[in-house]
């Protein structure tokens, strides 16, 4: 299995992406990662191999990259209650937050310029998959590159629904390509119930390209090994990841 550490060129800098992929040549499928809120961290580069195992060229754009690069938030010290850990976690959410929808799609586009001159890396159809904000990160790049991303698959999503006239959820009926989206029973963060109409909307996809499941028992976090891991909500969805990649993008 090859690890590699890409350099992209942006209009905003150098943005480091990391990679897992299959050794040889090549070309494999790309899976683009969007890692959740605390950064690419030792439990998301163990589920990026779960994807490259299953024969996908993974990379994951530094989504942090303006702030500082590959920028990490340990998640049991923002849950610790201590002062530090509170100010750990204002940290994040501010700079999670201030990590816009146009950066993201900013560096999405660099990140798909740069791929075409990695003859590992295939041309489209591509997958795409998002943890946390990365969720988000999903729904605005199967909306806003419907040619190139044929499936997307979003695991504890956050602010996926929201009052905004162009809250992310509202593409979703609109979206040609498959789409799995599974939530934790347990998330009180971003609740299964908060999300109904993107649910809703999921599964009223045509032909049987949406599904989205709760998981029972999981917890926000559930699909990052570490933290609130949880291993039936996370095999489950990983089964699913590999089940419409293997469909729309291999």
């Amino acid at each position: 299995m090859t690890e590699e550490m890409l350099s992209v060129p942006t209009p905003d800098g150098d943005m480091g992406a990391y990679v897992r992929r299959p050794d040889g040549a090549g070309p494999y499928p790309v899976i683009v990662y969007f890692h959740h809120g605390p950064g690419l961290d030792e439990g998301s580069k163990e589920s990026m191999q779960l994807l490259a195992d299953a024969g996908y060229y993974v990379v994951s754009p530094d989504r942090y990259h303006r702030e500082a690069a590959w920028l990490c938030f340990d998640p049991k010290e923002m849950r610790s209650g201590t002062p530090e850990g509170d100010k750990l976690r204002e940290k994040m959410f501010g700079v999670l937050m201030g990590t816009t929808d146009d950066m993201v799609e900013s560096d999405l586009k660099a990140l798909i310029a740069s791929l075409e001159h990695d003859p590992a890396a295939r041309d489209a159809p591509m997958g795409v998959i998002g943890f946390c904000i990365g969720a988000r990160s999903v729904l605005r790049t199967v909306a806003n590159h419907p040619d190139v991303f044929t499936a997307g698959v979003a695991l504890h999503p956050s602010f996926c629904t929201t009052a905004d006239a162009d809250s992310p959820h509202l593409g979703v009926a609109s979206y040609p390509g498959h789409l799995y989206v599974g939530f934790g029973s347990e998330d009180k963060m971003q609740s299964a119930d908060a999300n109904t109409p993107f649910i809703d909307a999921t599964n009223a996809m045509s032909g049987g390209r949406g599904l989205a499941e709760i998981h029972e028992g999981a917890d926000h976090g559930f699909a990052v090994p570490g933290g609130a891991y949880h291993q039936a909500a996370a095999d489950r969805s990983y089964e699913m990841a590999l089940e419409i990649f293997g469909k729309a993008v291999a």
